[in-house]
């Protein structure tokens, strides 16, 4: 019973990871489109947002 309770757990918390990273990479692909036409540098913006999910974004958007 515990096997199939870890197991389920650790698909539940590998959807989680797989999820998480898709939204870091789609909020980072829009920080940079945003960024570059603003003539800002949009790579650094991505990276930060790509590294700090929200606190990344909520940054941008606090300087923007």
């Amino acid at each position: 019973m515990t096997d199939d309770r870890t197991r389920t757990y650790a698909r539940r918390l590998t959807r989680l990871a797989g999820f998480t990273a898709v939204v870091h990479a789609v909020l980072a692909w829009l920080v940079y489109r945003d960024a570059a036409d603003r003539d800002v540098s949009g790579l650094r913006w991505a990276a930060l947002t790509l590294a700090g999910g929200l606190f990344g974004l909520a940054g941008y958007l606090r300087r923007r």
